[in-house]
């Protein structure tokens, strides 16, 4: 994946003079337009484990500005004069490298890139509409896949089954199908425990995130942990498949 420093300079080149004060003003307008645009859509809070933590993580401010975009709301242009979605892909870069967030960085930067000079398409903007309404029909995963590991295989289920392909919140639910059935405190959750079984079907089976590590055992043996970030980097791959 491209650099991080890369990208920063790219979206430094995309903002343009502006004085920072007024970057920065701009850059917590638009999280803050993004963060509400969430709260509309999620809908009430659930009663379930899965579906509370899935309603509680938002999604990439990147998928909501687009989503905003689309709708042609007029708080976009009280923000940005033109409507310049590159220009605000950019802000959004910045704003998450300030939060420490790369995955949302690489999120940000395909569109901030591509649409600098183009519109987006009409059909990608359908089909973030449906990921972030939960909607999106996920690609078949063939179950004897030879070209990706068990992770990655286990990642796309998780995938299919949430409608999500944000690293913040599959970290959270992988943490729930680390818990441990026999604990005094375990909530039963049928779309949970749904999601343990195709989950273990590709032959994981997660034990904890302890710091930014994944521990899991694979195929009934413990397997090396994995970083985060290499999680994130095969959720890209997957969201490349789920968008086109």
């Amino acid at each position: 994946m491209t650099s991080l420093s890369l990208i920063e300079a790219e979206a430094q080149r995309l903002v343009g003079r502006l004085p920072e004060s007024q970057r920065l003003v701009q850059q917590h307008a638009l999280v803050v337009l993004c963060e509400t645009h969430w709260h509309s859509l999620r809908g009430p809070q659930p009663v379930t484990p899965l579906a509370q933590t899935l309603w509680s993580v938002t999604p990439p401010l990147a998928d909501l500005l687009m989503d905003f975009y689309a709708g042609g709301d007029s708080r976009l242009d009280e923000i940005l004069s033109g409507r310049n979605l590159a220009r605000a892909m950019a802000l959004l870069v910045l704003a998450e490298i300030e939060r420490a967030n790369e995955s949302g960085v690489h999120i940000a930067h395909e569109p901030m890139m591509a649409f600098e000079t183009v519109q987006p398409p009409i059909a990608l903007l359908e089909r973030i509409a449906a990921l972030l309404r939960g909607t999106l029909e996920p690609p078949r995963l063939h179950p004897h896949d030879k070209q990706h590991d068990a992770m990655w295989k286990a990642l796309a289920v998780i995938a299919a089954h949430t409608r999500r392909l944000d690293l913040a919140a599959v970290l959270e639910v992988i943490r729930l199908l680390s818990v441990p059935t026999d604990q005094a405190d375990f909530v039963f959750d049928a779309a949970l425990e749904n999601l343990r079984d195709e989950v273990a079907e590709v032959g994981i089976h997660f034990m904890n995130i302890d710091d930014d590590h994944i521990h899991f055992n694979q195929h009934g043996h413990a397997h090396k942990p994995l970083r985060a970030r290499r999680l994130g980097e095969m959720l890209m791959e997957i969201r490349l498949i789920w968008l086109g």
